[in-house]
């Protein structure tokens, strides 16, 4: 009698078990990068324009300037010798745009004196390579990982520690996209266009001058439409 009651009581166990583990694998997939479709709510994320980012302990948020267009290149994580960049470039409704962007770049880091070979890995297909620096003087490691969203792809290029280390990679991957957001907007922008990014210093200022030239507007008078 015990033993079939402990025997019952297993079964349960296992039953609750195996429950358990499907509730865990189905919250596991709850997790971003977003779309702002899905999480229109900024909260507490820090707005960078295209890219709603999520600010990490310990993490120090960068911008990858072109100063001489004076344009944001990209959002540069740093925490514990790992960095992860994030671009966000717009793509067709009909398909992702990754699988055609992996081959290109394959075919420019060879041309640049690369070796790159693909793996797959959390997040799909991604490139490991390695690249010269740029004075020529010796070479580095980086992971090149692509994310196809609706109509965007995040493409997240990861240096230093996490571009050998997994374990340190995927910490701060995590960290990072699973909570954050791209917002892609309603703009009509041709595939594989850079989404704008916008400095939160920029961001601000912009907010301060649109705040004051509502202020100066009369109260009542002539009402302008908008035209994209």
């Amino acid at each position: 009698m015990g033993f079939f009651s402990r025997k019952k009581k297993t079964n349960e166990d296992a039953l609750a078990h195996e429950e358990t583990a499907l509730e865990s694998s189905d919250d596991s997939q709850e997790v971003g990068p977003w779309d702002e479709s899905d999480h229109p709510e900024r909260g507490g994320l820090l707005d960078a324009g295209s890219l709603w980012l999520p600010l990490i302990p310990r993490a120090n948020i960068q911008y990858s300037v072109d100063q001489r267009r004076k344009v944001i290149l990209g959002v540069l994580y740093v925490k514990d010798g790992s960095a992860l960049q994030l671009q966000a470039f717009a793509a067709p409704k009909s398909s992702g745009l990754w699988d055609e962007v992996r081959a290109e770049m394959v075919s420019v880091l060879a041309s640049q004196g690369g070796r790159s070979q693909f793996e797959e890995g959390e997040y799909g297909t991604e490139i490991r390579a390695t690249v010269p620096t740029p004075d020529k003087s010796g070479t580095y490691r980086i992971r090149y990982i692509g994310i196809d969203g609706p109509r965007w792809l995040l493409r997240v290029n990861v240096t230093g520690k996490g571009a050998t280390d997994d374990a340190a990679a995927s910490e701060l991957l995590h960290a990072v996209l699973d909570d954050l957001v791209v917002v892609r907007g309603q703009g009509a922008h041709p595939p594989k266009e850079m989404l704008p990014l916008v400095a939160q210093q920029q961001k601000e200022a912009e907010t301060q001058a649109k705040e004051s030239f509502k202020l100066s507007l009369p109260s009542r008078g002539p009402e302008i439409s908008e035209v994209r």
